[in-house]
C-alpha cells in the first residue's frame, strides 16, 4: 500500500482517538460518586423499599454484597450499615460502596453509594454496580 492510502486512516484513527474524551462524555456523565436518590444523572437510581424487616433485609443485603464478590471492610448491623470495596475487572480499580438500610414508617429502605476512588469520571461503572446490586437484591427478597 502506497502512503496516499494509509495517510487518510491514520488520519481518522488520530481524529477518532483525541475526541474520545469527548464522545465518552456525550455517553457517560463525567462524574464518579453516585447515590440512590441523589444523583441527578442517574434519576432511575432511586432507593429500594421493602415490607420486610430491616433485619431480614440487611441480612440479604450483606449476602448480595458478598455474592458480587466486593471486599466487606466493615459491617454495622445496629445501624444498618454495610462497607465495601468493589474492584473493577479491567484495570483493578478500588471503588467504594456503602449500603444503608434503615426503617422509615412501615418499610424497610435501601440505599447505596458507589464512589470511585481515583478519576474524574467512571464511564458508568458506580451507576452499573448500584443496578446490578439492587436487581439481585430485588430477587433475594
Amino acid at each position: 500500500m502506497t502512503l496516499n492510502k494509509i495517510f487518510p486512516f491514520v488520519l481518522i484513527g488520530i481524529i477518532l482517538l483525541a475526541g474520545s474524551p469527548f464522545l465518552l462524555g456525550l455517553i457517560w456523565p463525567r462524574i464518579n460518586d453516585v447515590k440512590t436518590g441523589a444523583t441527578p444523572e442517574y434519576a432511575d437510581l432511586q432507593p429500594q423499599r421493602f415490607n420486610q424487616p430491616l433485619e431480614k433485609v440487611f441480612a440479604a443485603a450483606l449476602e448480595v454484597s458478598q455474592t458480587q464478590g466486593w471486599e466487606i471492610r466493615e459491617t454495622k448491623p445496629e445501624q444498618g450499615i454495610i462497607e465495601a470495596v468493589a474492584t473493577t475487572r479491567l484495570f483493578k480499580f478500588k471503588d467504594d460502596v456503602t449500603i444503608t438500610v434503615s426503617n422509615e414508617g412501615s418499610s424497610t429502605v435501601v440505599n447505596v453509594r458507589s464512589k470511585s476512588r481515583i478519576g474524574k469520571g467512571d464511564m458508568g461503572a458506580n451507576a452499573r454496580r448500584i443496578r446490578t446490586f439492587q436487581a439481585e437484591l430485588a430477587k433475594k427478597l
